[in-house]
């Protein structure tokens, strides 16, 4: 339970972290680039080096990490477009929806037999909680017209659910691979897409010739990256506590990142949730509470 929440909180401050870069004038580039380097470090210095490293080369799922490894940078970088620009409900609604991906696939993969009529409910409350809530994230404030800017990045949204639906399918389908009951596999497990993050991220920063990071870029990727890797471990042993059925993980977690990211943007950013919003938070509990109550 306490892996749970620890991945709960440390995701939602990964987006109240992308809304602060631009007040605080951190290049965000950089600080994704070298969250994704401190990430890896961090991965790979508790995974035990070299040694895990050689053994995840050797690994099943090796080929299918690399590949959502490729997308983190990208889709990090449209997360943090997407909080800055359209707000940090939008994007927390864009991620979170994805888990139809998984959910679904999961389910079928698990078999459906054992998730309990209350599990299903919840689960469909989940999509007309978040829609409200994206609705009511398209203007920041009571009766203003969307922007032609936020009109024009409609796609983000889009993009950022398929890709985050692909990177909770793999994550969950090789939770409980047998390999990752090895010491020091579960880090290496997660250090694996970090580093290619890290790689896609210096490498595009040196290609676009955005000059040396700040220090304020330095400090932003610093706590960005020990926030991030925090987040997926966390997540990693909330799948291995079995708390749920794996399928179930997944959206209470998302749903519970919603419900929390809209009360510290009230909090801390001074962000009202609108009434479609409110609604959609109530929804959202609700299905929360179903979840928790037929597990």
């Amino acid at each position: 339970m306490l892996s749970f929440l620890a991945t709960i909180l440390s995701t939602v401050l990964i987006y109240l972290l992308f809304a602060g870069f631009k007040r605080w004038g951190i290049q965000t580039a950089w600080a994704i680039s070298i969250n994704y380097v401190v990430a890896a470090g961090l991965g790979w210095t508790l995974a035990g080096g070299s040694e895990a490293l050689t053994a995840s080369l050797q690994s099943s799922w090796i080929l299918p990490l690399s590949l959502i490894g490729l997308a983190f940078y990208p889709l990090f970088r449209l997360t943090a477009t997407c909080s800055q620009e359209l707000g940090i409900s939008v994007a927390t609604i864009a991620t979170k929806l994805s888990m139809a991906i998984p959910v679904l696939v999961l389910a079928l993969a698990d078999g459906i037999a054992d998730i309990q009529w209350g599990q299903w409910l919840g689960l469909a409350l989940a999509f007309p909680a978040v829609w409200l809530s994206a609705r009511s994230g398209e203007t920041a404030k009571e009766g203003q017209k969307p922007t032609s800017t936020a009109v024009g990045l409609w796609w983000i949204p889009v993009t950022m659910f398929l890709g985050s639906g692909c990177i909770d399918l793999v994550f969950g389908w090789f939770s409980n691979h047998p390999s990752l009951d090895a010491p020091g596999m579960p880090m290496a497990f997660a250090s694996i897409p970090f580093t290619l993050g890290g790689i896609v991220g210096l490498s595009h920063q040196w290609t676009m010739r955005q000059g040396r990071p700040k220090r304020m870029d330095i400090l932003g990727g610093l706590l960005l990256g020990v926030t991030n890797f925090a987040s997926l471990y966390f997540l990693l042993l909330a799948f291995d506590a079995r708390m749920l059925e794996r399928a179930m993980v997944v959206p209470m977690l998302n749903l519970s990142v919603i419900v929390l990211a809209t009360v510290a943007g009230m909090i801390f950013l001074n962000d009202h949730p609108k009434p479609k919003a409110r609604w959609g938070i109530a929804l959202a509990a609700a299905a929360i509470a179903l979840l928790m109550a037929f597990k």
